[in-house]
């Protein structure tokens, strides 16, 4: 999920701060990351969510000046 957020697995692991053997296992689910790289994990996850959320909040914000008739 984050990797699809973000856009890049690499930018995952690097803001997890693990070494790239490491994420690979972690993405294949062989070994658990240390509670520190699951709190970073989870912090990326819920700002880059914020930022969708931003997003589609603006999105509607124009769609519905679109279909807001003069008056």
């Amino acid at each position: 999920m984050a990797a699809s957020l973000v856009g890049a697995a690499e930018d995952v692991a690097t803001e997890m701060r693990c070494s790239a053997e490491d994420f690979r296992e972690y993405r294949a689910g062989t070994k658990e990351p240390s509670a520190p790289e699951l709190e970073r994990l989870v912090a990326l996850i819920i700002r880059e969510q914020a930022k969708v959320i931003a997003k589609n909040r603006e999105l509607l914000v124009q769609m519905r000046a679109r279909k807001t008739p003069p008056g």
